[in-house]
């Protein structure tokens, strides 16, 4: 009988099918079924809506439950991989056997015989020194099954997988929500009276809407082109309702959430439940500021936004010098903050405050923001320099300026356009800080040395004034050498 089963460990579908035609095989490979004449099944894939129907084709409709795990599954090959082992090193024994028995002298009457046994002779060594690597390459095989075996049923690695999954389920839900939009759009186009109106819907959808499929006109034979060019065509474009014809042919009204949904949904079940059996990881656990990791007292809680977990932690550690990985600096504190990533951490390494260390954690949180605030240098101020004092720093910048830079003018904006102008990440106004003599601030390094004592507004090479708002001109640090405002 030919039968069917899946494995949620590995996400497999595994058929028993015996010997196929050479059509039909051809045809699974193209599939991406993978022939395993080694293992029990006859051919194993990777879950897919397709090949389910496939392996639903084969088995009557039923997909059974796989007996053999994977760690079964590698306990098997690894047991096949050491008879492959066995072997090889047999066949070494033997051939060394053979070298040392061969006579040391070849003293035949014929130069030309003697040679020959030499070198029959002398391949028996080459081989057994071949045999034995190959005997020990089956035996890193061996030991690479079992360890990938123990590694992939590790709980921090199913974790991973779990974090997989869900990114996955997100993004067919995303999917899911625009197709159904799309569809239900496309119904209503068909739906309108007015052609003008459906017309209009319909080169808007199809401009505005991705769709990687090409249709024919339906008045007119030739090339198959996409939506937008046949509502577009300036001979004989097809009209809106036509392309909502075309489209709804072409794609499925989808009733729930899809096989593929319920697919995902159910392998995430079954991956927190096997994780909680193995005794669960720190990602299910809610933790507070002032917890402990190990010895180590959490500072500050940070959750994903998607999934509302804590993703990873900062702990207060000594302060260290120079670079170190994971490592922050916080300005004004004698110490530093150490951020581990939690959710693949095992739950018993944390630890809930009591009452009284959560008291006493407040209180530190009280007194070290007050401390901190204290010891950290104020930011210098924004300028929104007069004109007179803008066309002094403007010099500045044109005389100090690169090779990538523009000589600039003064520019005058008012705070609208400036904030259109510096909105995203790639807006071509923002602040500068400069340090005495008016250079701009361009390397992070240089300010124990020279410290920023201004801050203004620039748009490309040029300075910004603001017309709508108050002017003042700058103080006389802006315009001092910079060694001398360095020493003060």
């Amino acid at each position: 009988m030919q039968t069917s089963t899946y494995c949620p460990e590995d996400n497999k579908i595994r058929l028993y099918v015996g010997r196929v035609p050479h059509d039909e095989y051809l045809q699974l490979k193209k599939e991406g079924w993978t022939s395993t004449p080694k293992q029990d099944c006859d051919f194993s894939a990777a879950w897919s809506v397709r090949r389910e129907n496939t392996a639903i084709e084969y088995s009557d409709g039923i997909i059974e439950d796989e007996d053999q795990s994977p760690q079964d599954r590698a306990a098997d090959r690894a047991e096949r991989f050491g008879g492959y082992l066995e072997k090889r090193e047999n066949e070494a024994l033997q051939l060394a056997e053979n070298y040392d028995n061969g006579p040391n002298l070849h003293g035949y009457q014929s130069q030309a015989v003697a040679e020959r046994s030499a070198k029959r002779h002398d391949l028996q060594a080459s081989k057994a020194c071949n045999q034995w690597g190959k005997a020990e390459y089956w035996q890193r095989r061996t030991a690479g099954v079992i360890s990938n075996a123990l590694h992939k049923s590790a709980p921090g690695v199913r974790m991973g997988r779990i974090k997989v999954i869900e990114s996955d389920i997100r993004k067919q839900e995303q999917n899911l929500k625009e197709y159904k939009g799309k569809f239900s759009m496309w119904w209503k186009i068909l739906d309108i009276a007015g052609t003008e109106k459906a017309f209009e819907m319909a080169r808007q959808m199809a401009n505005f809407s991705y769709d990687s499929l090409q249709y024919n006109h339906p008045r007119q034979d030739g090339n198959k082109q996409s939506l937008y060019s046949l509502l577009t065509d300036p001979e004989n474009p097809i009209t809106g309702h036509e392309a909502a014809q075309l489209w709804l042919a072409k794609h499925k009204k989808i009733e729930g959430e899809g096989r593929y949904l319920t697919h995902l949904r159910l392998r995430l079940s079954y991956e927190n439940q096997m994780i909680e059996a193995q005794g669960g990881r720190l990602a299910s656990v809610d933790i507070e500021p002032g917890g402990f990791i190990g010895k180590e007292q959490i500072v500050s809680v940070h959750k994903s936004p998607k999934t509302g977990r804590v993703v990873s932690v900062n702990v207060k550690i000594e302060k260290k010098e120079g670079w170190t990985y994971r490592v922050k600096g916080v300005p004004g504190a004698d110490y530093d903050l150490l951020s581990i990533k939690t959710e693949r951490l095992n739950p018993g390494v944390y630890r809930d405050p009591t009452d009284e260390e959560r008291q006493a954690f407040e209180i530190w949180q009280k007194e070290d923001k007050k401390a901190r605030a204290s010891k950290t240098p104020k930011a210098p101020p924004l300028l929104n320099l007069t004109t007179e004092d803008a066309e002094r720093l403007q010099a500045v910048w044109n005389e100090e300026k690169t090779s990538f830079d523009h000589e600039g003018t003064v520019k005058e904006m008012t705070q609208k356009e400036y904030s259109a102008a510096s909105a995203g990440s790639y807006g071509r106004a923002k602040t500068v800080f400069v340090h005495a003599g008016g250079s701009i601030l361009r390397y992070s390094y240089v300010r124990e040395n020279l410290p920023a004592v201004a801050k203004v507004r620039r748009f490309r090479n040029s300075v910004v004034v603001l017309t709508d708002k108050p002017q003042k001109p700058a103080p006389e640090i802006v315009w001092e050498e910079p060694k001398k405002a360095g020493k003060q």
